[in-house]
This record gives structure tokens, sequence and C-alpha cells, in this order.
């Protein structure tokens, strides 16, 4: 923590400078508050700056002090003697923002050590996970940097790196990225735990990734992951009924398990904020939450905690470069001719934030409501930056395995058929006879 002087000098630097160049009032004013100084002087003259910026007025030491009152002349003064490159600010500013946090965190420590309620303790605690979670650097990209960059990257040989899935129809179509905010919705028991858990395992191969389980433990997971893995029925597993070829499997499962970088999260009972706060611990590169409507939050009413919920991992995902994928409840199926309908983007329940937020939303269900093995339809709901596309996956819940179904003999048929038909159409750019311009009296036919 910086010494009082040491702080109050660079206080004066950050202040000085800006009234000199108001031209980098905005990138100061976009990563500082008030609250940040140590002095009142020094907090009055930088939330007058502030309001000046806000308002579109000029910056500088006459307008300032107009603003801020004449009692504020000896600060401007004072600060005006201190200066320092632009090109430090920014780095003036994150040692003035990390010290005033840790000052705001050594406050709430000391209420959590004075406190006689485990209910404010958690209190507390919330608000100190939410301090040490800071907002990363904005980034202003000019439109020339924004049109050499884009070529650069294309010229590069250097190929992008997309999150994958297990499923080459998906990794063809979605191009999420670390940041991206997806969403897995179902109906219960349509078996999005269970895909989930495939994509977590696809994922941990490459990536840092927490299964943060809001309503099943750990054990319980770890006993899906292995019939997975091992393709033991989970019956067998949980009935510990197994024969010499189930050992052998299960330890060849085993060994895979250990390789992957996945961890397993009891997370009943957990804030957004709580879940940020140990993927950033754990430096997590993939977040899988199961499930979204399960997240403690504050709000009025169910509506306004779930929208808080999507809100927030959202801006987790954005704020701190970390792939967030959400299981979501849907809503009942509405029904036609007796018939329930497929879901759409509109059956997230409880909130249509669900559907703001994503960048990918995924939407899965029985392709027969009335027969809980049936093939499960697999539909990309949205899709930001590519196409929307339905895949039907065989379901296999002794083994715990979903996977892209063959196609049937009437499936292949029309895939024959429609590449027939795309081939006998026109060649684009061709002329047809009958599209030829004038009375055609020069043709020899």
């Amino acid at each position: 923590m910086l010494e009082h002087a040491n702080q109050l000098n660079i206080e004066y630097c950050i202040l000085g400078t800006i009234l000199m160049e108001p031209d980098h009032v905005g990138e100061v004013v976009a990563v500082l508050n008030p609250e940040h100084f140590s002095t009142k002087g020094t907090r009055g003259l930088f939330g007058a700056i502030s309001d000046l910026h806000f308002d579109g007025a000029p910056v500088d030491p006459v307008t300032a002090l107009q603003r801020a009152g004449d009692d504020y002349e000896p600060v401007v003064r004072e600060v005006m003697q201190y200066y320092t490159a632009p090109s430090n600010l920014q780095y003036y500013c994150e040692m003035l923002r990390d010290t005033g946090k840790l000052r705001r965190i050594q406050a709430e420590a000391m209420v959590i050590a004075g406190t006689e309620k485990l209910a404010d303790v958690g209190e507390a605690l919330d608000r100190m996970n939410g301090m040490m979670v800071s907002r990363r650097n904005i980034v202003i990209m000019s439109a020339a940097d924004a049109a050499a960059g884009f070529c650069d990257r294309q010229a590069s040989d250097e190929k992008p790196v997309y999150l994958t899935w297990g499923m080459d129809d998906l990794n063809k179509c979605l191009y999420a990225e670390l940041g991206d905010f997806i969403v897995i919705g179902g109906y219960p028991s349509a078996g999005k735990t269970l895909l989930s858990i495939q994509f977590a395992i696809e994922l941990a191969k490459k990536y840092r990734v927490g299964y943060f389980s809001l309503e099943t433990s750990p054990q319980k997971l770890v006993d899906r992951v292995m019939s997975y893995l091992s393709q033991v029925p989970l019956a067998k597993i949980k009935e510990r009924d197994l024969n010499d070829a189930d050992w052998t499997a299960l330890a060849s499962a085993a060994s895979d398990l250990a390789k992957l970088s996945l961890d397993l999260i009891d997370a009943g009972g957990m804030t957004v904020r709580d879940i940020q706060a140990v993927a950033l611990n754990k430096h997590y590169q993939v977040v899988l939450v199961d499930y979204l409507q399960l997240v403690v939050s504050v709000g009025k009413g169910r509506y306004e905690q779930v929208t808080n919920i999507s809100q927030g991992l959202h801006t987790m995902a954005r704020s701190n470069n970390i792939a967030v994928i959400a299981l979501a409840q849907l809503s009942r199926p509405e029904k036609s001719d007796g018939k329930p309908k497929p879901p759409t983007m509109s059956s997230f329940r409880e909130s249509g934030q669900i559907e703001q937020d994503a960048d990918v939303a995924l939407l899965l269900w029985p392709s027969d409501p009335n027969d809980n093995r049936s093939r499960r339809v697999l539909k990309v709901g949205k899709n930001k930056e590519g196409e929307r596309i339905k895949l039907e996956l065989d379901f296999d819940g002794a083994c715990q395995t979903m996977k892209p179904a063959e196609p049937t003999k009437g499936e292949q048929f029309r895939a024959i058929h429609k590449a027939i038909r795309e081939a006998s159409k026109v060649t684009p750019g061709q002329v047809k006879i009958t599209e030829l311009q004038g009375d055609n009296s020069d043709l020899p036919f």
C-alpha cells in the first residue's frame, strides 16, 4: 500500500497533468472516481473536473476552480506544480485505484473482525469479492487501426482458435471464443447436464475449466463423467456391480480424467460474484454453470433476479475474457393440436434477458416428448457469427452419452435429391434464351 505522502504526490500528478493536458481527461475519468482520492481537496477537484468533462465544458485551471469553488484555490495552485508524461497516466491511475481498493478491503476486514452475526460476515465477504474483480482497461480502436489489424490477421499464417464441442457440425458453425456468453436451454430431464459434461470434458483438453454445479454434488458428477468416459453403465457404477472388463474400462477412464484441466465445484448458494471470484482465483478460462436460475441473486422478484444473474454472467465473460457456458431451464412447452411445440428463444424461463445477453444459445429437447429415451434435438437458436442449425442426437442415458445421430435412409435420400435439384439449377450468371433483349431478328433461330 502506498504511503500517504507518496499517494498524495500521485494524486497531484494526475490532477496537474489533466489540467494541463485536458485531452487526456476522458481516459482518467474512465478508470477513476472521486472515492479513489485520499483528501477532501483532491476528491473535490477531481469531481469538478469530471463534471466539466461530462457536461462537455472546457477543462482548465480556471473552469475547474469555478466549478469546485474558491475554497479549492490552494489545491489548484498546488497540483499545477506537478506533471507527468500523459503516457504515464494509465500506470498512475492503476496505482491509485489499487491502493483505494486495498483500503476498502481492509475496512471490510475490520467490519468482519468486529461483527457478531454470520449474515453480516457474508455481506462483507460479498462486497470484498466484488472489490477483487477489476474492470479491464478500456480498449479504443481507431478505424485506421481496425483496417490494418484486420488485414494483418487475414494475412497471418496463424489460424484463429475457437472453442470445440466434440461435434463436427457445431465446430463448423459456432465461432465461439473466450469472453463469450453461451447458454444451453432445455426442459427438465432433457439432458442439459449430460451434454454440458461432454462439452466440459472436450474443452478441458485445451483450457482450464471450472464446472460450477448448483444442484448436483461433485461426487455424483464424477460418476456421470466416468460412465461417459468408460461407457460403463451408470447403474453399474451406482450399484458397484462391476466385472473385470468394467474395472479395466474404468481404470483407463480414470487415467484420461486425471489428465484434464477440469475442476468440479459444489456451487450451491453461490452468487455471480462468488463464481467470478473463484474463477479468477483459479485462473479458469472456461466456466460452466449448472444452472443459471439457481444462482443466488437479489431483486424484487424472480424476473429481476434472473435478469441480474444473466447480466452478471455476461459481464463476467466479457470483462475477464472467460467463456461462460450457463445452463438454463425453459418454460413449459406450449401445445398445438395437443402436441408440445418445439422451444424457441422466448422459452427461457423467468427472464427474456437471457435471450438478449447470449452470444450463442442452444436449445435441447426430446424428439418424442412421451419417450424420455428418444433422440434429442439440439438447435442453435442464436448464433451471432454463424449459421443456425439443428442436429439430432442419439441419447444413451445408461452410459451418459449424446452423439450426432446417423442419418436415416429417408434423410439420406432427401439429401441426395436436394443435391440433384441444386446441381440442375441454372449456373449463376448464365443467360437464358428467353432473357435475351431486343427483337432477336439477328438470331439464327
